[in-house]
């Protein structure tokens, strides 16, 4: 438990370098949003071996769906005509992980 908690005091630190660093230049938050969704994602995605098998199973799920989100976030950055697309690509991910968590519990 003391490794999970420090992961998420870690995690913690590194998105408030990140804001206060956005504060700067407010344009760069495009490109500090999804470093803050990845890191957040993949931190929670990575405890999961911390806590017990069904409350892992959903934080490596949602840890990892949070992290793709940020993934898609930068590839929107840099194919803006494919939004739409990662959107609703994005759409079905989170139909295909509500539907695991339902077949799951």
């Amino acid at each position: 438990m003391n490794k999970l908690v420090s992961a998420i005091g870690l995690a913690i630190t590194a998105v408030g370098v990140v804001a206060a660093l956005s504060t700067l230049s407010p344009e760069l938050l495009n490109i500090f949003i999804p470093i803050i969704l990845i890191v957040i994602g993949s931190t929670v995605a990575v405890s999961y071996r911390f806590v017990d098998e069904d409350v892992g199973f959903h934080m490596l799920l949602w840890g990892t769906m949070t992290a793709v989100l940020g993934g898609l976030w930068v590839l929107a950055q840099y194919y803006p005509a494919y939004i739409n697309t990662l959107a609703f690509l994005y759409l079905a991910l989170i139909g295909l992980a509500v539907f695991l968590t339902g077949v799951r519990s």
